[in-house]
């Protein structure tokens, strides 16, 4: 089982905000399964700071031979909000059970470069996300649209440790998505430009379009599930 993009999956949306004001602290946490099968849990926490600036954090429990196997990473993702779009300063992977897959990167769109990763500086161009910082990007641009008549599709590039990739996503409609934390309205976004790979969101806007639900299907099966637990 290949573990690391299980906890991505909170991070894989796109799009960059026509408009949007400041973000408030949030803290949800979400059930994970892998085909059906339990995996644990994993909290995002997103805390203000200075000068509209964010600290967005993904931490992981994973539960038995998960655990053992593969500990808890986590993921941090430090971005602000300037002028409405969300620009990333630096992102970092962690987990003390297997430290070589550890990094940090550093944006510097000043000279159009990712520093830190597995394959030497990569070139950027504004409007460049982290994993993690993209999901917030998401919601913002999904709060802006929402209610354009022809919203029209999403694309942005999305650099890891190890390349850049560009996605495209779409909204897909409105569905009521049940949860542990209860049911919800929420807005169906949507990965639209891999044949093979799906990526569903159900960002709700009783939660500040935060995810209440994740999808990952490959090749039509549903192979990740993430279900709102609980907020705080």
């Amino acid at each position: 089982m290949k573990l690391q993009p299980l906890w991505m999956l909170l991070a894989l949306a796109v799009g960059l905000p026509a408009g949007a004001g400041s973000l408030s602290a949030t803290q949800l946490t979400y059930d994970v399964s892998w085909t059906g099968i339990p995996l644990g849990s994993g909290t995002l926490t997103l805390t203000p700071e200075a000068d509209d600036c964010y600290r967005y954090e993904l931490a992981t429990n994973p539960v038995g031979v998960v655990s053992l196997v593969y500990g808890a990473p986590k993921e941090t993702s430090n971005f602000c909000v300037k002028n409405g779009a969300v620009v990333p300063s630096s992102m970092s992977f962690n987990n003390p059970k297997r430290s070589k897959d550890g990094f940090v990167l550093t944006f510097d769109f000043a000279k159009g470069l990712l520093l830190g990763g597995r394959n030497g500086p990569l070139e950027i161009k504004p409007g460049t996300l982290d994993r993690l910082s993209v999901q917030q990007a998401a919601r913002l641009w999904v709060k802006t649209h929402i209610n354009d008549a022809k919203p029209g599709t999403l694309v942005t590039p999305v650099a890891d440790h190890k390349r850049v990739k560009t996605y495209t996503f779409a909204i897909k409609g409105k569905s009521q998505i049940e949860t542990p934390a209860g049911t919800f309205e929420a807005i169906q976004f949507e990965r639209i430009d891999d044949p093979n790979t799906t990526l569903r969101f159900w960002l709700a806007p009783e939660k500040d379009y935060m995810p209440v639900k994740v999808q990952n299907i490959e090749d039509g099966e549903d192979k990740v599930s993430l279900t709102l637990k609980k907020s705080g």
